[in-house]
């Protein structure tokens, strides 16, 4: 009976001496391959408390002159709050893009496009833009003569530029003559407003963004436009010249002309596309009575304003020809 618990209990030690055994070998392998573990834990810790993030990731790679040149932009004012640099840096136009910085694929909106990475559409680069300037000269931009055009915001506007050239009176029109190469020739015919010595630009009298008229005029008419500078002919007169009061678009090129005071033809030859047998002979005058041919006044110094002198409207009791 001694003999058989003595043999159990050998049996139990040496039970118990495998099993320690095994679990402190188990012990010596696992160690090591946790203590790896958490040191790969650890340097990625340390790794992403030292990387770059928000812009300072992506001037990584894109530090260059062009793009740095937005630190000295309105859009990168960190004190105001509507601001890209406020927000999210470059990802507030650019949109997030992790896979870009991850992997190189394409960002979520691309407004200069290469070989590399297309161009996005016109709709999600605007959208881009309208996310923050959709209120007061852009709030007709939705069917708009350019919006339908597809044109895009950053066709006109360099947003990473210290000084948008759009943006300044000398050289506004520049921008606009890359489209509208048939105002370019009329600016600079003899008889034109003042935009190519930078003293008006094309949005002193346009708004670019869209407006509720045909021509993008900044106000909604044309009359209402030409009177803002042109407050001597706003009226209302006693007596009208009905084409004045329809539009100064009758009469005047408002781009330029070859004729003077931006008239769309010389006189008398543009008074007699209306007033064909009133008062005066129908026949249309020609160059026979110019010096020394003839010396017809109608065609000399200022034409029929020699004598219609207030041809935009008068307020003479006596004025109903515009004489006075």
């Amino acid at each position: 009976m001694q003999h058989r618990i003595a043999s159990k209990v050998s049996h139990v030690v040496l039970l118990a001496t495998i099993l320690v055994g095994f679990s402190f070998l188990f012990w010596q392998q696992s160690e090591p391959a946790a203590q790896v573990v958490d040191a790969s834990i650890a340097d990625a810790i340390e790794a992403a408390q030292y990387a770059p993030r928000g812009a300072d990731a992506c001037l990584t790679c894109h530090n260059t002159t062009t793009v740095n040149a937005i630190q000295t932009t309105p859009h990168w004012r960190s004190t105001d709050f509507r601001t890209p640099a406020a927000q999210h840096d470059c990802e507030s136009c650019h949109g997030a893009s992790p896979e870009h910085l991850q992997s190189m694929s394409s960002p979520a909106v691309v407004f200069s496009g290469n070989g590399r990475f297309p161009q996005s559409d016109v709709s999600i680069q605007n959208q881009s833009c309208l996310g923050c300037h959709q209120t007061d000269a852009r709030t007709h931009w939705a069917a708009s003569s350019h919006q339908a055009a597809d044109v895009s915001c950053v066709s006109c506007h360099d947003i990473h530029a210290s000084s948008d050239q759009v943006l300044s009176p000398l050289l506004q029109a520049q921008t606009c003559f890359g489209c509208h190469q048939d105002k370019r020739a009329e600016l600079n015919r003899r008889s034109h407003h003042p935009v190519a010595e930078g003293l008006m630009s094309c949005s002193s009298c346009h708004n670019p963004h869209g407006s509720v008229t045909a021509s993008l005029l900044a106000k909604n008419s044309i009359n209402e436009t030409c009177t803002g500078c042109h407050t001597e002919k706003r009226g209302p007169f006693l007596w009208e010249h009905q084409p004045v009061a329809e539009a100064c678009t009758n009469c005047h090129n408002p781009h330029g002309s070859t004729q003077a005071a931006l008239l769309n033809i010389r006189q008398p030859f543009l008074c007699q596309t209306c007033h064909q047998d009133v008062f005066h002979p129908s026949s249309l005058y020609s160059g026979t009575g110019i010096p020394d041919a003839g010396a017809a006044q109608t065609l000399l110094g200022s034409a029929c304003t020699n004598c219609h002198s207030q041809v935009h409207g008068s307020n003479h009791p006596s004025g109903s020809r515009f004489t006075r």
